[in-house]
């Protein structure tokens, strides 16, 4: 299924907005902004890929995390934090 991601926050480890403290300024001044919206696609099966459309079309909006791939199974470089 092919999605638009939305940057909504930048939150810290604790899950607290960090938009207001220097890092998150600094942070949403580039390209990682609230409202920036990225191309994506997820893999769902028939029967999840229904079960979202409803939730959605029944105005419930899913909020996800990104969490890096390692991409190794691709041949890519490891990024490191």
């Amino acid at each position: 299924m092919r999605v638009k991601l939305v940057l909504d926050d930048w939150r810290n480890n604790k899950h607290a907005s960090i938009y207001s403290e220097l890092q998150g300024v600094e942070l949403s001044t580039g390209v990682f902004h609230s409202g920036t919206t990225f191309e994506a696609e997820i893999k769902l099966d028939e029967a999840d890929a229904t079960e979202l459309a409803e939730a959605m079309c029944a105005g419930f909006v899913p909020v996800f995390y990104v969490v890096p791939d390692d991409g190794q199974s691709r041949g890519e470089a490891r990024r490191e934090c």
